[in-house]
């Protein structure tokens, strides 16, 4: 029973034609009712009848003849009626000569002295019964012709009726057709299905089908996008797990190396060498392993709440933080932002954002060298802008660097890191809907600019 109700477009289809069919239904049925009362506004009908009529008595001389002829025509008109029209009650006629004489009358109007415009069709009673009435003379003749009012419900359940069964006649033909061409055009559709869920569930290479038919062609287009983004985004999983094995192997070996020494020298330096070695080594793997974890939060988190914050204030709690290590560098850092900057923004994405791009200045910086960021609101907007005066990178590494575990040609060799700070950065951008750009620093160095739309908030 379920599925006798289940939408399917075939069953759509065959709703829209039994709509199309109550429209044509409706759609005639109203031309056919505005025609029948123009007709009898104007009461042609019953006019040329009357006239034809006259017509047909004007060359008639004796008495007996025009007598025939009229009872004749009412004969054949009253049995039109009954047979094809169905329409209620008979015409009435009635002809008498120009001095008044009646020669010949219906029998509801016999003996009746009919009143009317000549050549107009008027309205009036006869025997209780509204009719129509139209008169007019023809040479020694007058004659009469009363025609039956019919009411508004007769007409629409005679319209009803007249057109109820040839649509019904007609409505087979047409289903029948339409549904063999929706069910036969849907077999496409129903074979590119059938190959979709025989393929295995990892199988997401292209489905090489070239569909024959126009209206196909968006979904198996949109259907090769897909599997084009699940195979890159598989690829780039598979990528990353392997980036973050082997850079888990460095920090893993030292820390063995280091433990086995430490577990069978009684040397103390080599115990200290050994004991601070591995200290490194832990903190290297550890500080991988948390932004392993923050790139991961970042890539399946699918919204990041907005919360009001002084930025300004911000920055200078993290420069605060940063100072005692870019101290013991030899590294200036210096902020140039207003004193009050209330955004309203995701406050872990964009800590995330100046952490990495300090983290990553500071490193690069070199000895005796400085750090300039810049904090400016323009446009609904914030531009967070790192400088540094460290090596620079090459112009054709700019892209690059902000990729997994890609560290570049020119970093310098004494300077830890894992590659993934600017890829963080990067994506902390993506997710608040801006983006972030390297430029080369004049004197040498680096510029990050990181644009990320915000909000204002009061006060700001």
């Amino acid at each position: 029973m379920k599925a006798l109700f289940t939408p399917t477009l075939v069953r759509r289809i065959v709703a829209a034609l039994l709509l199309a069919f109550a429209l044509a239904w409706c759609a005639v049925a109203t031309y056919t009712y505005l025609d029948f009362r123009a007709n009898v506004r104007t009461h042609s009908g019953l006019q040329q009848a009357g006239r034809g009529l006259l017509d047909a008595l004007a060359g008639i001389a004796r008495d007996e003849l025009a007598i025939n002829a009229v009872q004749v025509t009412a004969q054949q008109f009253n049995a039109v009626r009954r047979q094809d029209s169905q329409l209620p009650g008979d015409l009435l006629f009635q002809l008498r000569s120009t001095d008044g004489q009646e020669l010949f009358a219906s029998p509801p109007i016999a003996g009746q002295t009919l009143q009317g415009a000549s050549g107009q069709v008027v309205d009036t009673h006869l025997n209780g019964q509204a009719y129509w009435l139209f008169t007019g003379p023809s040479g020694r003749w007058q004659l009469w012709m009363a025609e039956p009012q019919v009411s508004t419900q007769w007409v629409l359940q005679w319209i009803f009726d007249s057109l109820a069964l040839p649509f019904l006649v007609a409505f087979p033909f047409v289903l029948l057709p339409v549904w063999i061409a929706a069910t036969r055009g849907l077999k496409p559709l129903r074979m590119l299905g059938q190959a979709i869920e025989q393929r295995a569930a990892g199988d997401l290479s292209p489905l090489g089908v070239l569909p024959r038919y126009a209206e196909l062609t968006p979904l198996v287009i949109a259907l090769e996008d897909m599997l084009l983004q699940l195979r890159g985004k598989v690829a780039r999983e598979r990528s990353f797990v392997h980036d973050a094995a082997h850079e888990l192997r460095t920090p893993l070996a030292v820390i063995s190396a280091q433990a086995h020494v430490l577990s069978r020298t009684t040397d103390l330096r080599e115990r200290a060498e050994a004991s601070q070695h591995l200290q490194q080594a832990v903190a290297r793997g550890s500080h991988l392993v948390q932004q392993l974890l923050e790139l991961a939060t970042m890539d399946a988190a699918t919204h990041a709440p907005a919360q009001s914050v002084d930025v300004a204030d911000l920055t200078r709690q993290h420069l605060a933080q940063a100072t005692p290590h870019a101290a013991s560098l030899g590294v200036e850092l210096i902020l140039d932002a207003p004193d009050s900057l209330p955004l309203a923004l995701p406050v872990a994405l964009y800590e995330s954002v100046l952490r990495n791009l300090l983290d990553n200045a500071v490193k690069y910086a070199g000895g005796a060298g400085e750090v300039t960021l810049t904090l400016a609101w323009r446009d609904g907007a914030l531009q967070l802008t790192v400088a540094d005066s460290g090596p620079g990178i090459p112009a054709h590494e700019h892209a690059l660097v902000f990729e997994r575990f890609y560290r570049g040609t020119s970093a310098l060799a004494s300077v830890s890191g894992t590659g993934l700070g600017l890829a963080i950065v990067r994506q902390a951008c993506v997710r608040m809907g801006g983006d972030i750009a390297l430029h080369q620093r004049s004197g040498g160095g680096c510029v990050f600019v990181a644009t990320m739309p915000v909000a204002a908030t009061a006060g700001g």
